[in-house]
């Protein structure tokens, strides 16, 4: 069959300069393939971060990595006219892309690898939501002749995106997959220590999102992602003085070279922690406002929509504005559900909980019942319920919120989430209140002030004890 002419048009010279990445000689076909061969990969790389991750992901599978253009239309939910008038939308982007001047001085030096990028490209894709294009190109990676170290950090990848759209049990057959590479494969230590890292913190992850974060809180002294994911365990516990030791044994600025997805959880973490412990508001903020754009930076657009979604939130909570009201749900209100699920849970899960404290009773309970829906764990079902009691409660439906609060509550003290029996347990005091019974309202209040004040924020514990307040009559 005789070759496709490059030089017909712009859309058959980015088919073919995508098919011809690494062969010089076909490339020289190419009207766009002027530069030296690792300058031309290059620009590539640079255009390809410019597209949005639908359009980078029929590119990069398309006419990269050859995949069938049916499966890639499925996998990114289009008709067959929707994908053809998308992959026409993408070359057109990339073709400008690819011409714009300002590409030209980033070639210099530049070239880690065909697979190594086709991992890097994944992991952005996967993170902005495109999940099952990041698990096919990883699925390449491990299939192909790749060196041990890339096929063991594609399986570690792959199961953190099965654990982020709970698939559970096929995480867990990955990483022992990863494991057992890692075990057999002759690495430097500085590469083993990495992918040992990656590899325990994903463990973790999998163990938290099954059990709960008081599985993972221990000490530890793993690497940079280990200690991460315990420190992000820990504030999730309310233990935020342990979460704060751990975090300060990682320098963000280091890893922002290395791993920025890891400098950019460090930076929402860093914030959380100045929210949780009342801490000048403006820090947290801007922390917020720095992690989400180093993970516009970097491609990784989940990440960069948790952030914005945080700095909304912290905004109107410390405003109370109408204003910064509104710009928070008009967020909350456009959430793709195609985004991984434990995504969507943490950000349903904010939502439930600042509507709660200063929004509307009814957004908090649709929240926290659809937060429960997505929860593979009994403490995130527990606090979905904690935070459906409060919004009963503030609906008037005092005997109903009650009933919940206690179900939670009982739950959470058999099992040790603290945290959740607090909130519980302030909702038990406020029904019993309004039904009458201060006895039982004094002693669920001072249940829920003891865990607030180990286990909680100050503003939490100062919630409680005005509902204190309220029961003593002061």
């Amino acid at each position: 069959m005789a070759r496709s002419d490059p030089a017909r048009s712009d859309y058959c010279a980015t088919r073919h300069l995508l098919r011809s990445l690494g062969d010089a000689r076909e490339l020289k076909r190419n009207p766009l393939a002027r530069d030296a061969l690792r300058a031309i990969e290059a620009r590539v790389n640079a255009a390809l971060r410019e597209l949005n991750a639908r359009h980078a992901a029929i590119l990069l599978r398309v006419d990269v990595e050859r995949h069938d253009p049916r499966r890639v239309a499925a996998d990114l939910a289009l008709s067959t006219r929707q994908f053809h008038r998308e992959r026409r939308a993408a070359h057109d982007r990339f073709v400008a892309a690819y011409r714009y001047a300002g590409f030209a001085p980033a070639v210099v030096g530049v070239d880690d690898g065909f697979a190594q990028r086709v991992v890097e490209r994944a992991t952005s894709l996967a993170d902005s939501g495109e999940s099952a294009s990041a698990a096919a190109m990883l699925d390449d990676v491990v299939r192909s002749g790749a060196d041990t170290a890339l096929r063991c950090d594609a399986l570690t990848r792959l199961a953190q995106i099965d654990a982020w759209t709970h698939r559970l049990d096929r995480a867990q057959t990955r990483l022992s997959g990863a494991q057992s590479v890692l075990e057999f494969s002759p690495l430097s230590d500085e590469r083993r220590a990495e992918l040992r890292d990656s590899i325990a913190a994903a463990e973790l992850t999998l163990r938290w999102f099954a059990k709960g974060p008081a599985a993972v809180t221990g000490a530890g002294r793993g690497g940079p992602r280990e200690t991460l994911t315990r420190a992000a365990a820990a504030l999730r516990c309310g233990e935020a003085a342990h979460a704060v030791q751990l975090v300060q044994t990682l320098n963000e600025n280091a890893l922002a070279l290395r791993a920025p997805e890891v400098a950019v959880d460090v930076l929402a973490l860093r914030a959380e922690l100045a929210d949780f412990n009342a801490e000048d508001p403006l820090r947290s903020e801007a922390l917020f406002a720095r992690a989400a754009s180093l993970a516009r930076e970097a491609g990784l657009g989940g990440r960069a929509l948790y952030a914005e979604h945080q700095l909304a939130l912290t905004r109107w909570m410390h405003s109370r504005s109408a204003h910064d009201r509104s710009a928070y749900r008009r967020l909350v209100d456009h959430i793709d559900w195609s985004l991984p699920a434990r995504l969507r849970s943490y950000l349903i899960f904010s939502a439930a909980d600042v509507e709660l404290a200063i929004g509307d009773p009814r957004r908090a309970l649709a929240a926290a019942q659809s937060a429960g829906g997505v929860s593979t764990n009994r403490y995130e079902t527990f606090s979905a319920h904690g935070f459906a009691a409060g919004a009963l409660l503030r609906m008037g439906r005092v005997a109903d919120a009650g009933a919940q609060a206690a179900r939670a509550a009982d739950a959470a003290r058999a099992e040790g989430h603290p945290r959740v029996l607090g909130l519980a347990q302030r909702i038990s005091a406020q029904a019993f209140l309004a039904q009458g019974n201060r006895r039982a309202a004094r002693a669920a209040i001072d249940e829920s002030i003891e865990c607030a004040r180990y286990f909680s924020s100050p503003y939490v514990l100062a919630q409680a004890q005005a509902v204190l307040g309220r029961i003593a009559g002061r």
